[in-house]
Order: C-alpha cells, then structure tokens, then sequence
C-alpha cells in the first residue's frame, strides 16, 4: 500500500503561531494563580541569579583588590597606619611577596601582622559577601524547586485536559470521519502530540519567562556597571536577532515534517499489526518489511534535516558567545590600562556575557520544543476544527419506542455522490420481524449504517414512530436501537465488561438473567474464568459464535426496542446459529427486529422479506410469496440450495 494513504496533507498551510497560543491559553486560565505565582518565583530566581556575578564583582573591586589610602604617624617612636580617604600613602606588594606602605618616595615595611589589622575590614567585607553568596544560592533553591514544581503540576494537568478534550470530540465526530482517517494517525495525536504539549506548559513557558527576564535584567546591569563595556557587549545583539529568526522559520518547517511522517509509521504499524494474520498466511512479510523500510526512511530523513537546522544553529550561537567574550576582553582590558575600568567589573562582564547567551542558547532550545509543540498544536487543532456530528440534544431523551419504522424514499452515497442506496421505500409495523436479503455490495449493511444515524441520508427521510430520525436526541435514541453486527468488536477486559459495556452500575444479576434468557449460559461457563474471563485485544481467543453471543448478550441487556441483527449468523457454527435462532424467537415476540441475512433459511418464518439489488427495493413479500413470484430472491433461494447451505 502506498505511502500517501497514511500521509497526512504536508501543505504549508499559514496557522500563526499566536493564534495557536491564544487557543491553548483557554486551558491555563484555570490555573492562572499557579502561572502567576510561578512567574513570580521565576522572577525572584531571575533576580537571584543576577546578584551572584555583582557580588564576585563588590569582592574583587571593593576588597580583594581595595586601594585603600592611608596616613603615617610615628607615636612613641612607633609608626602607625590609618586609613584616610585623603592620605597619600598605599598599600603595595613588591616582587618578593612582601609588602610595603608607600607614597611613591617613602617605604615602610609592613609586617603580616600589621597586614592582618590593615586588611581586617576587607575581610570582613569578604565575610559578609560569602555570607550574602550562601544565602544566595539557598534562596535560588527554593525558589527553582517551587516553580518547577508548579509548573509541572499545571502543565500535567493542563495536558490532561486537552488529551481529555480531545479524545471526548473524536467520539463526537461523525463515523465519515473514521472512515478517511487511519486509527495510527489519531493515536499519535492523543498520546505523542499531546505529550509535546505537556512540556511546552511544564518547562517552556515559563523557561521563556524567566530567560527574557534575564536578558532584561542583565542589559540593564551592564549598562549601569560600565556604559563603555556594555554598548560593546550589545552591539552583537543584530547578529544573535538574525540568527534567530532564520533558525525559527526552517525549524518549524522541519518539524511539521518531523510530526507528520511520524503520524505515517503509527498508521502503518496500527493498521499492519492487525492484519498480521494475512501477511503471514500469503507470506508478504518481505515485502511489507520493504514498505515499513520506506516509510521509516522518510521519517528518518524528516528528523536529520530537523537535527541540520539545530546543528547550524547551536554552533552559530557558541561562535558569537567567543566574540563577544573576546571583545570584552579586548576592551576590558583597555580600560583596565587607561584606569577606566576595575578587575572586578571586567570579572562581572565576563560572568554577565556568559549568563546572556545562556538563556539565548536555552531559548534556542526551547524555541526547539516550541516549534515541535506547535506543530503538534496545529495537528491537534486540525482534529478539534472538525465539525462535530449532530446529537439534537437540546431534544428530550429517548425513554422508550413502539420499533415502528419508515424509510421514505431514502437517497443515500457513503462520498455524497455514488449512491449506494436509491430511493428506498418500506414500512415495518411495531413488533415486526423483517429481513433484508441482497447479493454482496447491493446495500444491506448500509441500511443498517444510516438507520442509527452514523451517516446521513442526502434524500428522503427516515420515520421512527412516526418521528423523523433527525429530530430525535440521538444520543439517547441509540440506546434504543440494539445492533449485532458480523464483525463484533469487543474491548480488552472480561467477558463480563464486555456484556455491559464496563459499566458497573448494572449488577452482575441483571447480566446473568440476559444471558440465560437467551441461552447463552452454556457457553460462558465453559470459559475458563466464566464471566470473569479476560479478553484480549479484538478478542482473537474466541470464536465468531461465541463473539456474536456476547453482542447479543450486550443488545439485550440495554433493553433495545428494535434489534438488528448484521449477518449475525454468517460465519458461526451450527450449534451457536441455533443458540440466536431459539434467542430471537423469544425476543421478536416483544421486539421490532430486523434481520440482515446471508443464510435465506434462517428468515423463513419472518414476518416480510426485502430484497436490496444494486441499491434499489426491487421485491417485497414472504418466503411464500418470493419464492412463487420467482424473481431475485428465488434465484438466490436456488442458488444457496444448489450450494448445499439451505439444509
């Protein structure tokens, strides 16, 4: 099968970035006091983060390296040192490590314990701004723990709430919809798009905050600590700009790639997976190897144009963070020279211009994931725009039906122009038994699919009760239309959950007298686990019999007043067909049922029998009466007779 049938449109269609936010926003205005005071300790932490460079700067300049005056005084024959804003005299250390207290003309040796007393503020000084440093570091803890911890909190739940959202509108959607869309592609919405979005909440948001924050902050700083160094420091702001926004427009390209061909091998792998048993028993194991090879190669090549883009980008980023160290250096060490400039402030430059690019290289990062969230977002939103099928409820609920039923002049075409039913006309009384006869692809099953209102006719209307279909709470109508279909789908859980639907507000007692009523009991109880017997995906450990048991089982259980029975009895063994024969017999007698049949012997004894050819009602009659018109339904009589399956 070709590729593009799991391929999802991969046009650049224009969603704005801000639009897609400004739809995701609605999900954080319940936890808007979590977002706000996780904002706050970002900032807080922002702030902390700022003052440990100033710190390392006021202990270099304002005591490592203080140049301190002082004043000379002999007392007693001994020389003294004070500290004098206007002395002329300064501490200096000499070649041999010693030193000294001098005016430029007079030396005085200065001993280490004189040096201790001299220094004893600067170490003080130093004291506090360890003290200051460690307090620091302690509140940044605090702060970071805190608003990672909201803020994975709020983005969990948030990410809930839209899988939650999400999932509740594909049960909404129409059954069209299901028909057109691979099961692997909605998967990969649900659970790894979501999940895309559930860090952007957690972790970039806020990540962003807080860089944009710093960047502020550390501008300012700069530009207040030393004007010279800090329009140097800017000036290759440009570049970083430009960068960005090149990085921004072929990443999220990449990613729309990354996301979509990711959706084409869950699609594959869903859809082949399922159909293991044909690709064994015809051997194509080879050549659907070959398939998946090709469509994992596209998704291959997806994620290293992706990983190209980040591979410039990232690089690009570290050769501007050295010319800018480069440039500070450079300059810095000028004003050292011309005495414009302290060590400290240069050592503080330096921390500044590494803590600048680091929320860059973080934004870059997070702009990463945010081009991968958005992306998924659109794919998301692309799911949520479609319109959703019509319930009617603002109608009242369905508490019962007579099962009378009416389909007047029914026009129906599953793509809206190749019609499969034509002008379809009957009327069934209440407590009627009719079957629908028909050759393979004359529309039997189709009747089925629009009487539930899964599809909607484009002509004519459908009567229920005298009501037409459309008007009717559809919701609550369908738990009054019982429907076994051939192809039962039954859920991973126990025979039991199965019966009733896994809700457990319907007692165990209820579930075993629907399954003695129709006699049934037998066959549970050779289940290894009776009721309580797991069942595995799609139910591959059970006969056809024994699923079609459990459906009809379900249909009674919730009480239908018009049960359908979809070739219910094609592919089952005779001792199970005659286990539903003797079930519907007690059934009809209270109930509106219809049957569709591939097994003319089994509606003998209906009430009516229609016949379906190419789309259209062409007879109409009992067997009796069929059988002596001699027309479709008598051929296909024969036929089967001739075939050994009328006994």
């Amino acid at each position: 099968m070709p590729q593009s049938v799991y391929a999802e449109s991969e046009e650049k269609y224009k969603v704005e970035d801000w639009s897609i936010i400004k739809r995701l926003w609605k999900y954080v205005r319940p936890y808007t006091w979590l977002f706000i005071v996780a904002i706050l300790l970002i900032m807080i932490s922002a702030a902390l983060d700022l003052i440990f460079p100033y710190l390392s700067k006021v202990a270099i300049d304002d005591y490592m390296n203080a140049d301190h005056a002082y004043t000379v005084e002999a007392i007693n024959g001994n020389i003294h040192f004070m500290k004098d804003p206007k002395g002329t005299f300064h501490l200096k250390q000499l070649e041999d490590g010693s030193y000294v207290i001098t005016d430029g003309t007079n030396n005085y040796t200065v001993s280490p314990e004189t040096l201790r007393e001299l220094r004893s503020s600067d170490l003080e000084g130093l004291t506090k701004i360890v003290i200051y440093m460690i307090l620091t570091l302690i509140a940044m803890f605090i702060a970071v723990y805190l608003q990672v911890y909201l803020t994975n909190y709020m983005g969990q739940k948030i990410t809930h709430n839209i899988r939650m959202d999400l999932f509740k509108h594909l049960m909404r959607l129409p059954m069209r919809y299901f028909d057109t869309t691979p099961s692997g592609r909605l998967s990969t919405r649900i659970a790894n798009d979501t999940k895309n979005l559930a860090e952007f909440f957690s972790s970039v948001i806020t990540s962003l905050v807080k860089d944009v924050v710093l960047l502020v902050g550390i501008i300012v700083v700069m530009l207040k600590m030393s004007f010279y160094l800090g329009t140097i420091s800017l000036l290759i702001l440009p570049l970083i700009l430009v960068s960005t926004l090149v990085f921004r427009y072929f990443d999220r390209i990449a990613y729309r790639k990354v996301r979509t061909r990711l959706a084409i091998i869950n699609a594959f792998l869903a859809e082949h997976i399922s159909g293991m048993s044909v690709i064994q028993i015809f051997n194509q194991e080879k050549r659907k190897a070959e398939e998946f090879d090709n469509v994992n190669k596209s998704h291959y090549k997806s994620l290293m144009e992706q990983l190209m883009v980040f591979a410039v980008f990232r690089p690009l980023m570290d050769l501007l963070y050295y010319l800018a160290i480069a440039a500070i250096v450079w300059f810095g060490a000028k004003g050292i020279l011309a005495g414009k400039v302290g060590f400290g402030v240069l050592y503080a430059f330096t921390s500044y211009v590494e803590m600048f690019f680091r929320p860059l290289r973080d934004i870059a990062e997070k702009y990463d994931i945010v081009q991968n969230a958005l992306a998924s977002a659109e794919k998301i939103y692309r799911i949520m725009d479609e319109q959703e099928e019509e319930y009617n409820e603002d109608q009242p609920a369905v508490e019962t039906l007579k099962g009378e039923l009416a389909f007047k002049n029914v026009w129906f075409a599953y793509d809206g122009e190749n019609y499969v039913l034509k002008n379809i006309t009957f009327h069934v009384k209440s407590g009627e038994k009719i079957a629908i006869v028909g050759e393979t692809g004359a529309g039997k099953t189709s009747i089925i699919s629009i009487l539930n209102g899964l599809y909607k006719i484009q002509r004519g209307d459908i009567l229920i009760d005298g009501r037409s279909l459309y008007e009717y709470n559809l919701q609550t109508l369908r738990k009054k239309l019982g429907i076994v279909l051939q192809d039962v789908f039954l859920f991973s859980g126990t025979v039991l959950d199965n019966i009733r639907l896994f809700d457990s507000k319907i007692p165990k007692g209820r579930v075993h007298e629907v399954v003695r009523y129709i006699g049934a009991e037998r066959f549970i109880n050779r289940l290894p686990n009776g009721y309580e017997t797991e069942i595995l995906e799609r139910a591959g450990t059970l006969s056809a019999g024994e699923r079609q048991l459990i459906a009809l089982a379900r249909a009674v259980l919730y009480d239908a007043d018009i049960l359908v029975l979809d070739e219910a009895t094609a592919n089952i063994d005779t001792e199970t067909e005659a286990i539903i024969q003797q079930a519907m017999e007690k059934i009809s007698h209270r109930k509106t049922v219809i049957t569709i049949a591939h097994r003319l012997s089994t509606i003998r004894n209906s009430d009516r029998i229609l016949v379906i050819h190419k789309g259209n009602l062409v007879e109409e009659g009992t067997h009796e009466e069929l059988m002596k018109l001699g027309g479709i339904y008598y051929d296909l009589y024969r036929l089967q007779y001739e075939l050994g399956d009328i006994a």
